[in-house]
């Protein structure tokens, strides 16, 4: 077995293992190994291919593996788990459920299966680590979806007159040629023993088969500047307000969104590399650089002025998030403490016509925050994380770099009481 490279290895592992659980998939390729192909890979015991071995673009086989036909062949996989969830019919199912507001937080559970995995011990062993991450990748087969078109409207076009159609691979629609859903979901908790995953934010039916289960990693995961197509079209006539924002099964929303939406409003003129800036509510600001960036060290950076804005927005947003907990937190002050950087490659690698493949945001921000409180209160460390956690949820500035890609690591802690 360890003589056929990983990528056939799956597939023949899977025919295997009986199960009536197994399902198939349709692949519009036909693939041919050769005798060469089985037998020039090397692998080592656990399963990943000697290091000293040839790379595989340069094996004899690489471009033989793959011929011209396309004769119709299963591809086949096993379910390593199902999903339990509160829905029973595909149309009563959240699309996009972080849209969705409250319907899109229903809970669900993925409960992985034992004598697919090689027993329960395997199974468990599998889990190891999930919990540390917030957000898990499901792929998942949808059962229940026949027949699929290749121009489909999407939800959030149905209002849209015209071109509502798109083509099938530049939506998220659920009917496909092959009938593979992914959902990023929240990992609410871990049960090793019950080999279950609780989920938050669910959009599959009860007693879909999952294929496989990913950590989201954001550092991978989230590319702030790729572009979406139609989609960044749609949002930008959302938030406009000139197209109502779009909820389940293309309802449009009661304008909510619109009533409790906050403007801000600043002119600025820039002159060298400094600018001065007024606010609608009569504030000045002014923003240079040091001599040594070309400027004439008048003022602060931009990035100093958005740290100076993280500070300020978190001490406001702790405030009112303190006084929503129970027992509630009468924050005084926070003193911080904090330090930003970023690789200036973002933001001045060259060809000037290319999007630079460093990204010019910032990548860290650390640094601590003591927390005083009203009224000699006795704070633990939990209710403290807590309030940091929700304060970065909440504050405008902080969920924006947290957005971007730039990681928070600042320490939270309570104060000594004066």
């Amino acid at each position: 077995m360890h003589s056929i490279p990983r990528f056939l290895r799956a597939t023949v592992l899977a025919t295997m293992i009986p199960s009536k659980v197994a399902f198939t998939v349709r692949n519009q390729r036909r693939l041919r190994p050769s005798i060469a192909l089985l037998s020039s890979s090397r692998l080592l015991s656990d399963g990943l291919e000697d290091p000293s071995g040839p790379l595989p673009n340069d094996r004899p086989y690489s471009e033989k593996f793959i011929d011209q036909s396309f004769n119709a062949e299963r591809i086949t996989y096993q379910p390593i788990a199902v999903a339990l969830t509160p829905f029973r019919e595909r149309h009563g199912a959240p699309r996009q459920p972080c849209t969705e507001g409250s319907r899109g937080q229903t809970t669900g559970t993925l409960r992985l299966l034992p004598d697919v995995l090689g027993g329960t011990a395997k199974a468990r062993a599998m889990l190891e680590d999930l919990d540390s991450f917030s957000h898990v990748i499901v792929l998942a087969h949808l059962h229940l979806n026949t027949g699929w078109n290749e121009r489909v409207t999407p939800p959030r076009l149905r209002h849209m007159k015209g071109n509502g159609k798109k083509g099938l691979l530049a939506t998220r629609a659920p009917h496909r040629p092959n009938n593979i859903g992914m959902s990023v979901l929240k990992l609410a908790s871990v049960n090793a023993e019950r080999l279950e995953l609780l989920v938050e934010s669910i959009d599959l039916i009860n007693g879909t088969p999952i294929i496989d289960i990913k950590p989201y990693i954001k550092q991978y995961d989230s590319i702030p500047t790729a572009k979406c197509g139609w989609v960044d079209t749609i949002q930008l006539l959302e938030n406009a307000g000139e197209l109502p924002r779009i909820t389940h099964d293309g309802g449009a929303s009661a304008g909510e969104e619109l009533k409790n939406r906050k403007t801000y409003t600043i002119e600025g003129t820039g002159k060298g590399s400094s600018a001065l800036l007024r606010t609608d509510t009569g504030h000045e600001l002014a923003t240079d650089l040091p001599k040594n960036m070309g400027g004439d060290d008048s003022a602060a950076q931009p990035v100093e002025h958005l740290l100076a804005a993280f500070i300020g927005c978190s001490q406001a947003t702790a405030i009112f998030v303190g006084r929503m907990m129970k027992p509630r937190l009468l924050v005084d002050r926070i003193e911080f403490n904090i330090e930003a950087r970023r690789d200036q490659r973002g933001a001045l690698q060259l060809p000037i016509h290319e999007v630079p493949d460093i990204q010019a945001r910032l990548e860290h921000v650390s640094g601590n925050a003591t927390a005083f409180f009203k009224e000699d209160q006795n704070v633990t460390q939990n209710e403290i994380d807590l309030l940091r956690e929700q304060t970065e949820a909440r504050c405008p500035v902080a969920n924006m770099m947290v957005a971007s890609g730039c990681t928070m690591n600042i320490k939270w802690v309570a104060g000594e009481k004066d």
